[in-house]
């Protein structure tokens, strides 16, 4: 018989547990003994970008691939306390608004309104009754939503409370009073520093985001892996002025400030000075947070006002220039106040790798980790690491691909149904793939598991010799659609990144989360997976130990082209979320100009292939 420390112990070695994020891009995630072994986002199964609400597909997929039912979870958690306006998630509006309807809702049909008091129940039901917010499947039984409890937030709320952890509890078959409502930033900050490979010393963790359960920004002490709250503020609006820029410049809010922190490399510091000015004092760095200074309580309507006459890329300069200030000026005031200058980050705001680079340059900060996207999606991942706090296990997070596994599917696979179409090729080395990439093709990549995040990591990803200044003119036009000032992205053999990339801090980025400088001396061997106009960087620190296929693959390229990197992007279609499984891929592939597709060791090719114009 064993022993009761030997039970006690086994029983601690089997805890597993999984966490919903429900909203927009909802997510799940499952961790095993202290390691996350699953995490995965709705929309790559549904298809729809950011797809909002509960990640039912996710989950079953989840159940399946693992073999972990309700009935071995030992917790099993929502990532947010509750939603106040559960309306706004049953019409999903972050996938159904145009960029007239947001226009409306920040303006006089909705939020302006709410900002003197009115109910607004004619836009609420609006949101619950008109056809374009009924055509999608929504798991969540959202009947109680009735004229009442549209405006009865509380109401609302406790009764969206229940339905969730009905909805839960009825797919996985746990006991309903079992399932817990974690609070959203404890969740980011948990993701933030487990997720990183920092233990044990003095960390500060730092989250911000656009809201989240009352707050947008708390700063947390970590020492010995306890968290001791150090500030936390309902004022940090950088992510609002961020989004509400993002709409006022004509692109979509949650989804499209990537491409204004894209454009904003692209402005004179003398003209965007004048748009900044017109900004740079709503906001204000006090104890530790970031609160309201001169900030008005119509904020849309006052940065349309203000920044309207300004040039589009002034205007993205000029924001982008002010988040860095304030995120500067957070941190300097941090290390003032402790003395510690190693730091995590996590939320919404943290996906801004710019920002990021501004605060890895600071002198006081000694050391930086940005766990992969950083976005709500990720506090799933957070939930577990919290549900897990008390067993002293948590893992950090050596890789991202942790979703869809292709392997399930290759098996029984029938590629003769290709064969008429296009050349296959079985048992394709990393040799051949990388002498294609040589030659100037563009090669799509599936192979084994889907990264977790908004980021491509070599498993979802298109290649390409990076010192091709033609490949990324190739891969806009007959591939990605991207506006043109967007720039890719570079994946390095992490120990050939010093010569290319300037990075006297040593900082890890596996994930594509900092931007960096490059050295001049070799940077037209990258220049393809760079900006075009800073010539900065957002790299893929690749290792051999985390990535070892991936890894496999750049080597072989190095070998070849003595260039240890390759341009790596997402695949998938403008607008479409990252590939899936290989229907998705061959899908994409099929209605694109990729030159090849390689599913694990096979290699599709298309018959007639039009390199274009890709010549170094």
């Amino acid at each position: 018989m064993l022993k009761k420390a030997d039970l006690m112990a086994k029983k601690q070695n089997n805890k597993c547990y999984l966490a919903v994020h429900c909203g927009h891009n909802s997510s799940c995630a499952l961790m095993k003994n202290g390691k996350i072994i699953f995490a995965a986002q709705e929309e790559r199964f549904s298809r729809k970008k950011n797809d909002a609400g509960y990640p039912y597909k996710a989950i079953e997929y989840c159940v399946k691939k693992t073999g972990i039912t309700g009935q071995r979870l030992s917790g099993v958690a929502y990532t947010s306390t509750g939603m106040r306006n559960a309306i706004f998630l049953k019409a999903k509006h972050t996938l159904n608004f145009s960029i007239r309807d947001y226009m409306d809702y920040y303006g006089d049909k909705y939020y302006a309104r709410k900002l003197k008091g009115q109910k607004c129940l004619d836009y609420l039901t609006w949101l619950r009754d008109d056809v374009k917010f009924n055509g999608h499947e929504n798991y969540f039984d959202f009947s109680f939503l009735k004229d009442n409890k549209l405006i009865n937030n509380d109401q609302g709320r406790e009764i969206f409370r229940k339905e969730s952890a009905k909805t839960l509890s009825r797919q996985l078959d746990v006991p309903e009073k079992s399932v817990k409502f974690l609070d959203h930033h404890t969740c980011h900050a948990y993701y933030a520093y487990f997720g990183s490979p920092f233990r044990m010393r003095d960390c500060i963790v730092i989250t911000m985001d656009s809201w989240g359960n009352g707050r947008n920004q708390t700063v947390w002490q970590v020492s010995k892996d306890k968290f001791k709250l150090l500030a936390q503020s309902d004022q940090n609006d950088i992510a609002h002025i961020y989004k509400m820029a993002t709409l006022i410049l004509g692109m979509r809010p949650d989804e499209h400030e990537y491409k204004v922190m894209g454009l904003a490399p692209y402005s004179k510091k003398a003209y965007r000075n004048e748009p900044l000015r017109e900004i740079q004092d709503l906001l204000q760095v006090r104890d530790m947070k970031i609160v309201h200074k001169n900030r008005p309580r119509d904020l849309f309507t006052f940065l349309r006002e203000r920044l309207a006459g300004y040039r589009f890329d002034n205007i993205a300069g000029a924001i982008q220039s002010y988040s860095e200030t304030l995120a500067k000026q957070l941190v300097r005031d941090i290390y003032k106040k402790t003395g510690i200058g190693k730091f995590v980050i996590s939320g919404g705001v943290a996906m801004n790798v710019k920002m990021n680079k501004a605060i890895a340059d600071l002198p006081c900060v000694s050391s930086l980790y940005v766990c992969a996207s950083g976005s709500d999606e990720s506090t799933s991942i957070g939930g577990c690491y919290y549900l897990n706090r008390a067993n002293f296990s948590n893992k950090p997070l050596d890789n991202m691909y942790l979703g869809y596994d292709v392997n399930d599917e290759i098996s029984s696979f029938d590629w003769s149904l290709l064969k008429k179409k296009y050349n296959l090729k079985r048992d394709v080395s990393h040799r051949e793939v990388a002498g294609l990439l040589a030659k100037g093709d563009v090669v799509a990549r599936i192979c084994g598991k889907t990264e977790f995040g908004a980021r491509a990591l070599g498993n979802r990803s298109i290649l390409a010799d990076p010192s091709r200044p033609g490949i990324v003119r190739k891969i806009n036009k007959a591939i990605k659609n991207r506006d043109f000032w967007m720039p890719f992205a570079l994946a390095i053999l992490d120990e050939h990144s010093g010569a290319y990339i300037r990075n006297p801090k040593k900082i890890k980025s596996p994930f594509m989360t900092i931007a960096f400088d490059t050295l001049p001396k070799k940077y037209g061997d990258i220049r393809a997976g760079t900006h075009p106009y800073d010539k900065t960087v957002r790299p893929q620190f690749v290792t051999r130990k985390n990535s070892p296929y991936f890894y496999g693959l750049i080597n072989e390229f190095y070998k070849i082209k003595g260039i240890p990197a390759i341009l790596n992007t997402s695949l998938n279609l403008h607008g479409e979320p990252i590939v899936n499984c290989v229907d998705d891929a061959l899908r994409t592939f099929e209605l694109s100009g990729l030159d090849h597709l390689l599913v694990n060791n096979v290699l599709v090719s298309k018959k007639r292939i039009d390199r274009g114009s890709c010549t170094a």
